[in-house]
């Protein structure tokens, strides 16, 4: 029987993350398919990360970098200076020479190759929070966004929640649109590890809830800040928030901004900002703390979530409707604009939980991912047979 040979595109992107934890997600669900679904796919992988994770090979047959080229005159040629014509150079010779099946995401300028593939687009935030938008952004979005809808046979969308969105700004309502909701990879040999051993390393407080979100305007970090404000005014409580992400980016405006308000709240003693942390670092404090809290004004399908959802943690979340898509069940919804709301929810969960890891709930909420992991693959590898 002839396999299925199925190509991914992973792209460097320091500052969305999330683009590149979707890609590999989808590599890392097709480990949990049986033997008799993954022998019929041949996977490949073209990385153009600084630093491939070495897990990328292990999950691909076959991994296409600039580093793997054999030929150092070729090498040469690719590694130095690198640019867009030289990706394009190196994709259409990846996807010739090994005749590939299906490609996604598919970069919209190889459309003269006529091959089988699938475009995805996120979101559409920029149609909902257009104040956090330079007029120059939104036309580059939109420009951006038609081209893809309209040069791509197949479009992925990660919600139901983004397919009303399309048909409501773009009048789409008969483009073949599929709807791929991604899973969150576990690695379980990491509940094995003692997570008191990150707080040491960090410095971090016993009890603490945890935000694992890129410093944006719309990931609503101002309104956690404002809750804490109000529990140590009114209340006389002080929870501790841990937060991750990279904080200083070419714009540095809403950075300050986020320092600034903290000061001026008075609740420095509170904040734990540890930056960009290695991905074990961040899973072990997920499941030592309270709980997650993801006040997000916007989402195309929530990765933290269903990183919570892996291992059963309670996640304090935003009342988006792509939140309530998600359908975890152990999801505390908040009024995405009110910090009293919020601050109601910290303090019940402030009272009333301890912090983890707690084993029972991890054990049976990871089976659980098992079986969503090898439903994603097979989902993907549905959306890769389309015609």
């Amino acid at each position: 029987m002839k396999k299925n040979k199925i190509c991914l595109i992973l792209r460097n992107n320091p500052g969305w993350k999330g683009g590149s934890e979707y890609i590999k997600n989808i590599l890392y669900s097709f480990s949990y398919l049986d033997d008799s679904d993954r022998k019929n796919v041949e996977l490949h992988l073209i990385s153009f990360e600084e630093y491939s994770d070495s897990k990328l090979e292990k999950h691909s047959e076959y991994l296409h970098t600039y580093s793997n080229l054999k030929n150092p005159l070729v090498k040469l040629f690719f590694t130095k200076k690198k640019n867009k014509i030289k990706e394009l150079i190196f994709i259409c010779f990846i996807l010739l020479k090994y005749r590939i099946d299906f490609i996604f995401p598919f970069p919209s300028y190889l459309f003269f190759l006529r091959l089988k593939s699938a475009l995805w687009i996120p979101d559409f935030q920029h149609h909902y929070l257009d104040k956090y938008f330079s007029k120059q952004e939104i036309r580059k979005r939109n420009k951006k966004f038609k081209k893809i809808i309209n040069d791509s046979s197949i479009l992925v969308l990660s919600s139901e929640d983004c397919k009303k969105d399309l048909i409501k700004f773009y009048k789409k309502k008969n483009k073949k649109v599929f709807i791929l909701n991604f899973r969150a990879d576990l690695k379980r040999n990491w509940l094995k590890s003692d997570p008191n051993k990150v707080l040491e390393k960090y410095n971090l407080p016993e009890k603490f809830f945890l935000i694992s979100n890129q410093f944006w305007k719309h990931k609503n970090h101002l309104l956690v800040f404002k809750a804490l404000e109000f529990l140590k005014n009114k209340e006389n409580i002080r929870p501790n928030i841990v937060l991750t992400g990279k904080l200083f980016f070419d714009d540095n405006f809403y950075s300050n901004q986020i320092i600034d308000t903290i000061k001026k709240y008075k609740i420095n003693s509170q904040i734990f900002l540890l930056g960009l942390i290695p991905k074990k670092d961040q899973f072990l404090l997920m499941r030592k703390s309270l709980a997650i809290i993801q006040p997000s004004l916007f989402e195309g399908w929530s990765t933290i979530v269903e990183e919570s959802r892996s291992i059963g943690k309670q996640i304090i979340l935003s009342d988006l409707d792509v939140h309530k898509e998600q359908k975890f069940s152990r999801s505390i919804f908040f009024k995405r604009n009110s910090y009293r709301d919020l601050s109601a929810k910290i303090l019940s969960s402030y009272k009333n939980s301890e912090p983890g890891p707690d084993l029972n709930i991890e054990k049976s909420f990871s089976n659980e991912n098992m079986i969503l992991m090898k439903d994603f693959a097979k989902k993907f590898i549905s959306l890769s047979k389309l015609k």
